[in-house]
């Protein structure tokens, strides 16, 4: 029904052609292109438009807001058993009790589940999915394990034992790269060519089609703060280091994290060069977590084309015992209105017209896949 909603509206556009078509409006057909409306909820807000596409897919399910009436669970707010998340948590009688933890999620997925539990063997359930929990005496976080969802309305069973506790669970997969406007959603504005190409691109992740720019940070893992267990080395028997030395992990994992101050919203490539025998973690915060595994001589790999905003920038590395770290390097690629209209075939930087809309939509529908 709400993917009908949406079609018949864009099909009134040319109709409507006077009117303002807002940012609202083309963030519902953006959504709808892609066919994520099933996961928004029945009586959407422009918080979850936003939510749906600011890439980010961390779902916090807080127990004492999700179960239903009539479960057999009490809420608690007293932090005996340590501090807990949102309003309280549940606590469960002195029997075996059960809640239905009901709740939307707006992207399909396979997630990993974190809880935060008392007490141990408890059980949470998804279809026939049958997962045993177990915390300490006090709130305990735990990991649960793995989880295929599709979006849209859901339930956990959650089974506890006598007197066991859950203050929430969280479900956690791979973020994309967000899809909005410049500077943001302002979802009363009208939609302009710029906000529409630029969304085009991001939803189409076509970021990496954009002309390279001239830009090219090279940061240095030598030149970062070292944590106890790594040394630095200068020699070539994992290949060419840029600059000459490189970070040799020892006996144990460490985590470094590169810092640049100098990022101006611009497109770059992330690149990280490295050698190992095991997967190295990488995590840029709302864009990407990934793991790479490396080869025993220094190899470059591309970590993807992004949408930065301006400012700061931290990429955390997560290195495993015996990896090598050379640097990482950020290439800019052109970016401006003109090359993002270009790319999806918009000429003139003034106007949007319904139709305009219409075939943006049409061509994120045919490529959605490609994402």
């Amino acid at each position: 029904m709400k993917r009908l909603l949406f079609l018949l509206f864009f099909l009134l556009l040319p109709v409507l052609a006077q009117a303002q078509v807002t940012q609202r409006d083309w963030a519902l057909q953006l959504i709808d292109s892609l066919g994520w409306s099933y996961g928004l909820p029945e009586k959407p807000t422009d918080e979850d438009y936003a939510q749906m596409l600011s890439g980010n897919r961390t779902f916090r399910i807080e127990a004492e807001e999700t179960y239903q009436q009539g479960d057999r669970v009490a809420v608690m707010q007293f932090e005996s058993f340590g501090p807990f998340s949102g309003k309280g948590w549940l606590n469960g009688t002195k029997n075996n009790s059960q809640a239905h933890l009901k709740f939307n999620l707006p992207h399909s997925g396979r997630y990993r589940i974190n809880a935060r539990m008392r007490l141990p063997e408890h059980h949470l359930i998804f279809g026939n999915r049958d997962f045993r929990v177990s915390g300490g005496y006090n709130f305990t976080d735990v990991n649960v394990g793995y989880v295929e969802l599709q979006a849209g309305p859901q339930e956990a069973l959650l089974q506890l034992r006598p007197n066991g506790s859950i203050d929430y669970f969280e479900l956690v997969a791979e973020p994309f790269g967000p899809i909005m406007p410049e500077g943001g959603w302002r979802f009363d504005d009208e939609v302009t060519a710029e906000d529409a190409a630029r969304t085009t691109v991001q939803a189409l992740d076509l970021q990496q089609d954009l002309p390279p720019g001239r830009q090219v940070f090279k940061l240095e893992a030598e030149n970062l703060p070292q944590p106890e267990g790594t040394r630095i080395y200068q020699d070539s028997n994992k290949g060419e280091a840029s600059g000459g030395r490189y970070v040799q992990v020892g006996a144990a994992p460490v985590k470094l994290e590169f810092y640049t101050a100098r990022v101006s919203g611009e497109v770059v490539d992330v690149i990280l060069r490295a050698a190992g025998t095991k997967p190295v973690s990488v995590k840029l915060s709302g864009q990407l977590e990934t793991r790479q595994q490396f080869g025993p001589r220094f190899e470059d790999h591309l970590l993807g084309t992004f949408f930065l905003s301006p400012g700061e920038l931290t990429i955390e590395v997560q290195l495993p015992a015996g990896a090598s770290l050379d640097r990482l390097e950020l290439r800019s690629r052109r970016s401006e209105n003109a090359d993002l209209m270009r790319l999806v075939g918009l000429s003139d930087p003034t106007t949007i017209s319904p139709r305009d809309l219409n075939n943006l939509s049409a061509l994120i529908y045919r490529l959605k896949e490609l994402r």
